[in-house]
């Protein structure tokens, strides 16, 4: 009989499968999550039809490659000796300037680059104010009829918010269908409010701000090369090894007897490290790239849950990392629902 968790669990589990084999753990992990996960447009509307089958990629492309991947993956592979905290800030500095080199011109980097020899640090906003959605978005880029341009910030959860550097703000303009990302000086990003948000994570490495205010930009200050796809291009390459840092964290905590692991969690973290690796392997870019990484990210997130709902995280401080850590670089939602959308797009 077929039950509908195996139904929207391929959403998932057909992308884990281009890695190898997926571990039964593993299955039944993604598959029960993705019932509680279930919104009433997918409860409503769907067939509950099987999901289609993947197809070969009709096109794909080279994909940029970047010194500093080596240098973040020497970085990830201490986190299993060290923790994540020690290195945290270091993997998505260097994770911040593959942005830049996918989406900055040539003026912008030469900027960034002495800006961080006067030792002024990066900062990257994302989550908004406004809510989750584009069009809830409360930072905004609005243009007066004399032509001046005013970002208006309203920024959450930032990493190290409280202290701004230089900026890169994601942000909304009216007509436009996906973000736009603002590059900020050190200048212009201090004269933005700024305050701590929360306790700190990850014995005390971490810290989160909240960031708002008014600055008048002009469109130099954009970055706008390669537009979506860029950024698409950027995510494929750094989630993966984001989810290996997270995946050699558990492994440290255990090693620091913070954390109890049983053999199915074991099982799903040697899956996830193999896939992060092949992931990372990967030379083409095409329509499946993105949706791999989603998939992986999204298993990472239940993963993670899992480990906190079973209690074999000792401490309250590292369960509530592990949790945090489920929301950062894409929640299990926001993950599905992108997939999703991809699949039920090609069923009608």
């Amino acid at each position: 009989m077929t039950q509908v968790h195996n139904i929207f669990g391929r959403c998932i589990t057909s992308f884990l499968e281009l890695s190898g084999e997926v571990p039964p753990a593993v299955e039944h992990l993604v598959n029960d999550a993705v019932i509680r996960l279930m919104d009433s447009d997918m409860i409503i509307e769907d067939t509950f039809a099987p999901m289609a089958e993947l197809q070969e990629p009709r096109v794909a492309q080279p994909l940029e490659t970047f010194e500093q991947t080596v240098f973040i993956d020497e970085l990830t592979d201490k986190v299993k000796s060290d923790g994540f905290g020690p290195h945290f800030h270091q993997i998505i500095g260097l994770f911040g300037s593959i942005m830049l080199g996918l989406c900055a011109t040539d003026e912008q980097r030469k900027q960034v680059d002495d800006w961080l020899e006067q030792g002024h640090f990066g900062h990257f906003m994302m989550t908004d104010g406004g809510g989750s959605t584009l069009a809830q978005w409360k930072s905004t880029l609005t243009t007066a009829d004399d032509g001046q341009i005013t970002l208006n910030v309203d920024k959450k959860w930032t990493i190290e918010g409280q202290n701004l550097g230089f900026s890169m703000v994601v942000c909304q303009k009216k007509g436009r269908p996906f973000p736009m990302t603002v590059l900020l000086s050190p200048e212009k990003s201090k004269t933005l409010q700024q305050k701590i948000c929360g306790t700190s994570f990850l014995d005390g490495k971490l810290q989160l701000g909240d960031v708002k205010g008014e600055v008048l930009v002009n469109k130099t200050e954009f970055l706008s090369k390669g537009g979506l796809g860029s950024v698409n291009r950027f995510l494929t390459m750094v989630r993966p090894r984001f989810v290996k840092s997270l995946m050699h964290h558990l492994l440290w905590l255990q090693d620091q007897n913070r954390l109890v692991l049983d053999d199915d969690d074991h099982s799903a973290i040697d899956f996830m490290i193999n896939m992060a690796n092949w992931c990372n392997a990967q030379t083409k870019f095409s329509i499946h790239s993105v949706d791999r990484v989603l998939a992986l990210k999204f298993t990472s997130n239940e993963l993670l849950q899992s480990i906190v709902v079973k209690g074999g995280v000792k401490h309250i401080n590292d369960q509530r990392d592990l949790l945090g850590f489920t929301k950062m670089e894409g929640s299990s939602y926001r993950c599905l629902f992108e997939i999703y959308s991809k699949f039920k797009r090609a069923r009608r």
